[in-house]
């Protein structure tokens, strides 16, 4: 099996995941050798005396909504020490442990000979997603398949990066926005790197105000749904770009498929 150190991000100006990461402490080192986060500098000081207290390596930065891609890819770049790194937004990794430890170790293990390996929901979990999430989700996935002939959820942030992964997006990539979901596996593609999938059942969203909550309540809230429309929209400029860049591309089965230029 290989051995996967964590980067994360967090950002936590509630102070939710303080009780949840001392909780799941033993846990958390028993999966990951080393864990690197970088820290919102609005998240409460409880959060980051937990973090501390977990022996993570911390930076901190600036809040900034538009910046998140930025912030994990510089999460990942922290964590990088010559072995395979697992990037997850810290407060849904938290989840996942609590909820799935075998299921996130089973993740880990898949496809182990994979540069870049996207950990996506299934259909039992995306069927818990909120209605504004499913909805605008799809169509990036939808998108995303058609370039590339993948079927795969993208959205949830959680990539496994081989070393030559996490060079490559310390070099190339250039999207600092939380589309990122969509750039990195399309830069591994474009470079020749080997990609894989793994999907859990274990994955589910909340936002850090809710953490703990047993339901989403942001689905009557018309500032979520323009919001999760933004985010899609994000998404879809970061594939135009890869659009912009190729005449074709090629599907999994080596068929190519011929797209547009510009």
């Amino acid at each position: 099996m290989i051995e996967v150190v964590l980067g994360g991000t967090l950002h936590d100006p509630v102070g939710r995941t303080a009780d949840a990461i001392t909780r799941l402490t033993a846990d958390l080192q028993a999966v990951f050798p080393t864990i690197a986060l970088n820290i919102s500098d609005l998240t409460r000081p409880e959060v980051v005396d937990a973090a501390a207290a977990l022996g993570a390596t911390i930076t901190r930065h600036v809040s900034n909504e538009a910046h998140i891609g930025r912030f994990r890819r510089d999460a990942v770049v922290q964590a990088a020490d010559g072995r395979h790194v697992l990037y997850a937004d810290f407060d849904h990794l938290l989840r996942w442990v609590e909820l799935g430890r075998d299921d996130l170790n089973r993740a880990l293990a898949t496809e182990p000979d994979a540069d870049l390996l996207v950990v996506g929901r299934s259909k039992c979990a995306l069927a818990q997603e909120p209605r504004r999430l499913r909805e605008t989700e799809q169509l990036v996935n939808h998108t995303h398949q058609l370039l590339t002939g993948e079927n795969w959820d993208l959205m949830f942030a959680i990539r496994r990066l081989s070393p030559a992964a996490v060079q490559l997006i310390a070099t190339e990539s250039r999207i600092d926005s939380l589309a990122n979901d969509v750039e990195w596996p399309l830069l591994a593609r474009r470079a020749g790197l080997t990609l894989g999938y793994v999907e859990s059942d274990a994955l589910h969203y909340r936002t850090v105000q809710e953490f703990g909550a047993d339901q989403d309540s942001g689905d009557e809230d018309p500032l979520q749904w323009i919001r999760r429309l933004e985010f899609a929209a994000l998404h879809a400029g970061a594939m135009r770009e890869f659009l912009d860049r190729e005449t074709n591309s090629t599907r999994s089965d080596g068929s190519e498929i011929s797209l547009p230029a510009g």
